[in-house]
């Protein structure tokens, strides 16, 4: 089932050729863990703290079932 991804600041340096407009297109086995997810894309759990799924946020272990927006954020830091 396909899903769109979407990587925010510096998690974009995990996928080469990222597209911030358009996001990542792609096809997932279903169930999968967001988790899971992650690590098929090559991008390290620890640098990712939000995950959200259409919208919504969402533990790590949530199960994706296809057809999702799925947005994924790194710890920001400011000051």
């Amino acid at each position: 089932m396909p899903v769109q991804i979407f990587l925010s600041s510096s998690l974009r340096k995990y996928v080469p050729g990222y597209d911030a407009n358009a996001g990542i297109g792609k096809v997932i086995e279903t169930p999968m863990k967001l988790v899971d997810l992650c690590r098929e894309m090559g991008i390290p759990l620890e640098t990712v703290k939000i995950a959200m799924v259409d919208g919504k946020r969402v533990p790590f272990d949530h199960e994706l079932q296809g057809e999702e927006r799925i947005a994924f954020f790194p710890p920001v830091g400011g000051g």
